[in-house]
């Protein structure tokens, strides 16, 4: 179908080609004052090209086109005499009404032209038969309604298949929108796991074990990392739902690959009596150049393939060399199993998507069907090959071929050295602590803020935790700690990770704007990370937490005045504190400035920890319920003023504020029990004395020391 304007120029261009066609026709045989009052059809084409270009509702413009038409042919035949030709006229327009596959309007023109073509049949007849006798005319009329009929039901016929066409293709966006759902969903379901699971190994990593133990915390790591990149190439939205999947070719070292594929199907036959037989050409060359993840996750996928129908025998993984020139070459692999089989009508479904055979035989055996597909579009995107040949009972081969350059022409000479690949990489080791942050992690999933807890601890510090958005939104917004980092899940119920972002940042006072968050995700889908830093987020931390992307972030946005080398003592910290943030002012000096504060017995409510109180009086400096505690004064909302001031209290009395924190806690009473009239009556006072102490403070400590 033709864009709607393009139809009207096509209509407008015929209208203009009849009027002229008319106007020939007058000169020819009434001379040009007859042929001049004929042209006065052409002015309806102009005012209809002004209103198809200024109107945007198109049903208004058909109707104009029509109408216009109408009226200039039956001009221009009454004034020639030559009404027995308007059936003719009006056929051809009705040819490019239809254009518009608008079968009510092209209904309406029909019986229209129709009772035109009828009544003049009736009362202009003696005209008519000029041209043909009745009976002619008649019949052409009949011809007439025949066609219009025709292309009515040719119309309804487009209109009804364009409906169809639009349904289906709803359809297909919904089920597009349902499978990116999915994944997205599948994609947190999975990866939450796992951040338990690789969580947990890199803590007992950091145990004292011994070498088997190692050995089996050594195999779970890799086999987690392995599974999660085969988790993001699967759950690559781009990729899955362009249907391009990029080849990146880059160096790998030939051994390394095979081995971490080694190590994980060995683990998988470990509950298993099959024996796993490796025959790989020791003349492959040691280096080459191509797609290391994705030949790994095909190895990866025939090697499960074997290993979930096979129940005895042997698995054989065959890896040979077949040189092309001094610059590439093609790996040719075999993965040869002695399992169940394939029948020859199932062939063709192998690789194809969620195409499991037999399910009925097979129901036991895990997976989705995708396997076996992923490796076809792999391998066929790299330019290579896979067959297979296949006996029921008797077992199955694989064969794939993958072309590949060369960069390190020197033979592999390939041994399964799966202890020595285990222990030479050392795992990550920790450079610094933090004993003084203030972290907090917010995740509704109680092993992950579990994990992320016993992660932090390597760092020297507690962290806090919240399960909620709306929790940790709460806890910026009443500002009792200052956090140094928040770790903010991002799927989370009720609100998630980056609605609560979002309110964190609309909150009142800097601090609030300015806390680094750090996005805590399990989403492996592209273009996520911009929208965690639209939403006010600093940084993203994928799940399966990394000790080393830990630290990272841990080094990025903690303050550098909190971070220490490893070794330092308690001591050495609270020294190192103390120069750094009063080494311009003596300790005794400020203490003397703290007017209104009972110094002794904040320092007792610090166990005697000097440094630990001025952090704390700092704490306390950057905070300011005042605000919150006047706006629900104002509304009279007695509830959470007697919160506030709770928390008012509490404050101030572990500083040593304690003419504030009393008044603070009379207005809490009040608060409780209803009584208005108290409040009236006390709420300036404390307010006044709560914002000379903070204003105190701030002077102290940000005014006098601009490193602070």
């Amino acid at each position: 179908m033709l864009p709607f304007r393009v139809n009207v120029k096509i209509f407008i261009i015929e209208f203009l080609c009849a009027v002229l066609l008319q106007t020939v026709y007058a000169i020819s045989e009434y001379g040009l004052e007859v042929a001049g009052m004929v042209a006065l059809g052409m002015l309806p084409v102009f005012i209809v090209s002004l209103i198809a270009l200024n109107i945007n509702r198109e049903e208004v413009v058909i109707r104009c086109l029509y109408i216009s038409g109408i009226s200039t042919f039956y001009y221009m035949s009454y004034a020639l005499s030559t009404q027995g030709t308007l059936v003719f006229m009006f056929l051809a327009m009705g040819v490019t009404m239809a254009l518009f596959i608008r079968p009510r309007i092209l209904s309406e023109y029909f019986v229209v032209t129709i009772l035109i073509l009828v009544l003049m049949g009736c009362f202009q007849i003696d005209i008519i038969n000029k041209f043909f006798d009745t009976s002619l005319y008649v019949t052409y009329i009949m011809m007439y309604a025949f066609a219009c009929v025709a292309m009515l039901f040719i119309i309804f016929s487009v209109e009804n298949y364009k409906k169809e066409m639009e349904e289906k293709n709803e359809v297909a966006r919904e089920a597009l929108e349902a499978k990116s759902n999915f994944l997205a969903n599948m994609s947190h379901e999975i990866r939450t796991p796992m951040n338990a699971i690789y969580g947990m190994a890199e803590l007992l990593e950091e145990k004292d074990f011994g070498r088997e133990e190692k050995e089996y915390i050594a195999t779970i790591k890799r086999s987690s990392e392995n599974l999660l990149s085969i988790i993001n190439e699967i759950l690559d939205f781009s990729k899955v739902d362009s249907g391009k999947m990029d080849v990146v070719e880059e160096p790998y070292e030939f051994n390394d690959m095979v081995q971490d594929v080694i190590t994980i199907i060995e683990f998988r036959l470990k509950d298993k009596h099959i024996k796993l037989q490796l025959e790989i050409d020791a003349n492959i060359p040691r280096e080459m150049k191509g797609d290391e993840t994705r030949i790994r996750q095909i190895l990866i996928n025939l090697l499960n393939n074997a290993v979930k129908f096979t129940n005895q025998g042997s698995i054989t993984l065959n890896i040979k060399w077949m040189e092309k020139d001094d610059m590439q070459g093609d790996l040719m692999i075999d993965v040869i199993d002695t399992g169940i089989g394939i029948s020859q009508e199932n062939l063709s479904k192998l690789f194809t998507a969620f195409g499991q055979i037999d399910t009925r035989k097979n129901r036991n055996v895990e997976g989705t069907g995708l396997g076996l597909a992923i490796c076809k579009k792999l391998i066929d995107i790299m330019g290579g090959d896979i067959s297979v040949e296949s006996k029921l009972k008797e077992g199955s081969t694989f064969r794939v071929v993958l072309p590949q350059k060369i960069y390190d022409p020197r033979p592999c000479n390939y041994v399964n050295k799966q202890e020595e690949i285990h222990f030479t990489k050392e795992s990550y080791r920790i450079t610094f602590t933090a004993p003084r942050a203030k972290v907090l992690i917010v995740d509704d999933n109680k092993v992950n803020r579990q994990v992320a807890r016993e992660l932090m601890k390597l760092f020297g510090f507690e962290a806090s935790l919240a399960e909620s958005g709306q929790e940790a939104v709460d806890r910026v917004q009443k500002h009792l700690v200052s956090y140094d980092i928040i770790f903010m899940d991002h799927m989370m119920p009720y609100m998630d990770g980056v609605e609560a972002t979002k309110v964190i940042r609309k909150l009142n006072g800097d601090y609030a704007k300015t806390v680094p968050i750090v996005a805590l995700t399990a989403n492996a889908i592209k273009g996520v990370e911009q929208q965690f830093l639209d939403a006010g987020m600093n940084d993203y931390l994928p799940k399966p937490i990394r000790v080393e992307q830990l630290s990272d972030i841990l080094r990025r946005w903690l303050p550098h005045k909190k971070q220490f080398t490893v070794g330092t003592s308690l001591e050495e910290i609270e020294r190192k504190e103390a120069n750094i943030r009063w080494d311009r002012l003596p300790i005794e000096e400020l203490l003397d400035q703290l007017d209104g504060i009972d110094v002794e017995s904040g320092i007792k409510n610090c166990a005697g920890s000097k440094s630990a109180y001025f952090e704390l009086l700092q704490t306390y400096a950057s905070s300011n319920l005042a605000n919150v505690l006047n706006d629900y004064f104002e509304k009279e909302d007695l509830e959470n003023y007697a919160i506030t001031a709770h928390s008012i209290k509490g404050a101030s009395k572990t500083i040593g504020a304690l003419d504030v924190a009393d008044k603070a806690y009379t207005l809490e009473r009040a608060g409780k029990r209803g009584d208005i009239t108290f409040i009236w009556d006390h709420h300036s006072e404390m307010v006044e004395e709560y914002t000379t102490i903070l204003k105190m403070l701030k002077r102290i400590f940000f005014g006098n020391i601009p490193s602070l």
